[in-house]
């Protein structure tokens, strides 16, 4: 059994598995990789989540999941807030010849919306060693990286469902992406984290 508390997804917390597009916290960080676009009324930022292609014969395709949260995620959550909940990750996956990006849709940009999970591989498998949860804002995207370990998406919050639109690289054939998911089942000890 592993046991954390969940924090703040940010840039540099989450760059050891992936990338994330965070408009708040790049716009805070202006340097270099960002110019004027649309004529002068937008803000363009380079560069700011990488996607990876493991497989020759993926393209990329956009998914849309309908995440509903579970009864005890179903509250409102704050960020900074010491009232914490458990919750307990029963499976990891992965998807070896993609990376996998979730844009969550419809959320405030501020209002902590979804957790994630990550662990890094070793033989193969996911190092619980370096398990790290994050708490995700509605304006935050996340991009695991090819081969990263990762929960199922964890809904927060007292709406009813989150739309995420998902980026992978898929085959055409149907089966394909069932053969690039991976997963590790841990059953009832699973992975305990405070939110």
């Amino acid at each position: 059994m592993v046991t954390l508390i969940a924090e703040p997804l940010t840039i540099d917390s989450f760059k050891e598995y992936g990338t994330i597009i965070s408009p708040e916290e790049e716009i805070s960080r202006l340097g270099s990789l960002e110019k004027s676009a649309n004529h002068g009324t937008a803000i363009k930022l380079l560069q700011v989540s990488r996607v990876e292609n493991g497989s020759s014969s993926g393209v990329p395709n956009w998914n849309l999941f309908r995440c509903f949260p579970q009864p005890h995620l179903n509250r409102a959550f704050t960020p900074g807030s010491t009232r914490g909940v458990l919750h307990k990750v029963e499976v990891l996956e992965k998807h070896p010849s993609s990376s996998q990006t979730f844009v969550p849709m419809g959320r405030n940009s501020a209002e902590v919306a979804y957790l994630i999970v990550v662990a890094k591989e070793i033989a193969n498998k996911p190092d619980l060693s370096t398990v790290r949860a994050f708490t995700c804002l509605g304006g935050q995207a996340v991009t695991y990286g090819l081969g990263i370990w990762h929960a199922p998406m964890i809904v927060l919050g007292v709406q009813e469902h989150l739309d995420f639109a998902v980026l992978i690289y898929e085959s055409l054939d149907p089966e394909y992406p069932e053969r690039d998911c991976v997963e590790e089942h841990y059953g009832h000890a699973g992975i305990h984290i405070t939110v």
